[in-house]
């Protein structure tokens, strides 16, 4: 990681994808909108997907959403394989590479084309998106560190799946495993929200600090209200050491 360049984080979610990004020398997190040409103005897309009727990808999140049902007629759009809210398929199954999910029009396809062609999208995405705000200078996906997220409540093989699944996309290589991190979902908001100021985020004690995390011992909880509801409850025992679930309180 030291030689990266810049941070692309993932969040991949049941209802919801998006990610950010911010360059190694840089403070700013860039974060871009979704849907505008459709009246939307949100931070994240639909975590859906299209393929065509010989499985070949078509759109993700906005695009998928709009072409399969308002753009495709009716007796055409039953022939393609459209999959939304996918993501918790890897929960409480014994996973493996030929694992097949359901598209709405009840054929099958295997979860990781279905995985790893939505994290290839995020992934052109982030970087065709980057090269705009670096005056057209291309980055590759080699170039920064890769944070994807996952359920605190998945297992060690649905995270090993989409460990595979981001190689497969090609944010990752297999020989250089180190650029890519899965991180616990409300852990990483939980750092987050450490970082915000105070001011107007919480009261008391916290006035003349500038940040909660400037406060030892703060107790704040972190709560997911997405797709999988989740919850972290934290005290902070120093600046840099956090402590989290029911002893926190």
């Amino acid at each position: 990681m030291a030689d990266s360049t810049l941070f692309i984080a993932v969040d991949f979610g049941t209802s919801y994808t998006g990610y950010c990004f911010q360059f190694k020398e840089g403070k700013q997190i860039r974060n871009p909108k979704w849907g505008l040409e459709y009246g939307y103005d949100t931070p994240k897309t639909p975590t859906c997907i299209l393929f065509d009727e010989d499985g070949e990808f078509l759109k993700f999140g906005y695009d998928a959403v709009m072409t399969y049902t308002r753009l495709t007629p009716r007796v055409k759009a039953q022939n393609l394989y459209y999959f939304d809210n996918f993501k918790m398929e890897l929960y409480g199954k014994r996973l493996h590479r030929d694992l097949m999910i359901t598209a709405k029009n009840g054929g099958k396809m295997k979860a990781m084309k279905v995985f790893s062609e939505s994290l290839k999208y995020m992934k052109n995405h982030a970087l065709e998106m980057i090269a705009k705000h670096t005056h057209g200078r291309k980055y590759m996906a080699s170039d920064a560190t890769w944070v994807l997220t996952v359920p605190a409540i998945w297992n060690a093989a649905a995270k090993q799946f989409m460990r595979e699944a981001a190689v497969e996309a090609g944010l990752v290589t297999q020989s250089d495993p180190e650029r890519l991190i899965v991180a616990l979902e409300p852990e990483g908001a939980s750092v987050w929200c450490k970082t915000l100021p105070s001011e107007g985020f919480m009261e008391g004690d916290l006035e003349e600090a500038d940040k909660i995390e400037d406060v030892p011992g703060t107790q704040y909880m972190v709560v997911d209200c997405g797709g999988t509801k989740e919850w972290d409850d934290t005290a902070l025992q120093n600046p840099l050491t956090l402590k989290k679930g029911p002893d926190a309180m």
